[in-house]
């Protein structure tokens, strides 16, 4: 029974219509509301560095390295930093986990 529920949800989510990198990208809200989709990789970088907002170059393909436009920005997610403090009044360790948003994921494509 296991195996056959696993293997539905697998044809399923291979027969949809929505992508794969989509569908497992997670339920992570973006923290920005600014596209750099469709600029040269330069100006993605500036708008992205003055806006203060955390980026990496997840691909970048093309043949001579030149004029490369970003063609695909993606929401990175959350990671959770986990702090542990000991209490000495307590004799125990206090945890604290803060959720940090990891930035934007840009796919560039140069020709």
């Amino acid at each position: 029974m296991r195996r056959s529920l696993i293997s539905t949800a697998c044809v399923a989510a291979l027969l949809s219509p929505v992508p794969l990198t989509v569908a497992l990208a997670g339920t992570a809200a973006a923290q920005t509301d600014i596209s750099v989709v469709g600029m040269s990789d330069d100006q993605a970088e500036k708008v992205l560095s003055e806006a203060g907002v955390p980026y990496v170059i997840l691909n970048r393909s093309g043949s001579t390295m030149q004029n490369c436009v970003v063609t695909e920005q993606r929401d990175r997610g959350y990671d959770v930093v986990t702090e542990r403090e000991w209490d000495s009044d307590d004799d125990e360790w206090v945890t604290t986990e803060t959720e940090v948003w990891r930035g934007v994921a840009l796919v560039v494509v140069c020709d």
